[in-house]
């Protein structure tokens, strides 16, 4: 919901390219995360894919903290 309206208010007048393109970077998402997984499971293990995707969290939490913090600093 949170990027739906985001992507809403980046472009107010073109609504349904906005979402569209929104359900399709989820998509993406959801296909880079399962090809990335197939490939660490075909060459590691299990524990390797586990930790790969904590490793994927914890920098895309950064970015979206640093994101923030630049965000705000900007506005003052």
């Amino acid at each position: 919901m949170t990027t739906q309206n985001a992507m809403l208010h980046c472009a107010p007048g073109r609504t349904d390219i906005a979402l569209a393109a929104n359900s399709g970077a989820y998509n993406a998402g959801i296909a880079a995360g399962a090809a990335l997984g197939g490939l660490i499971l075909s060459l590691a293990d299990v524990r390797a894919a586990i930790l790969a995707g904590g490793l994927l969290t914890v920098v895309a939490c950064t970015v979206l903290l640093v994101g923030g913090c630049m965000r705000r600093l900007a506005v003052r």
